[in-house]
């Protein structure tokens, strides 16, 4: 199985952080991890309307992270 550079950090963070059972997408739960130690942070998938230039935007991050713990509380 041949897998590229981009879908093995795909398949690590969602293996990481998703669990299917939480609100939001995969994308949604892995822009909201806060491992900052994991070496892939920075290079972690997050959704497309959450970058700027295809990098993570902290604001717009921040908007997901509200979401999910918004639906968290309800």
């Amino acid at each position: 199985m041949s897998h590229s550079f981009r879908s093995a950090i795909n398949a690590k963070c969602k293996e990481c952080t998703y669990d299917p059972l939480s609100r939001g997408t995969w994308r949604e739960q892995v822009a909201d991890c806060v491992n900052g130690g994991c070496p892939l942070h920075a290079l972690r998938p997050v959704p497309r309307e959450a970058t700027i230039s295809g990098k993570p935007c902290p604001a717009k991050v921040a908007v997901i992270r509200a979401k999910l713990a918004q639906s968290l509380a309800a």
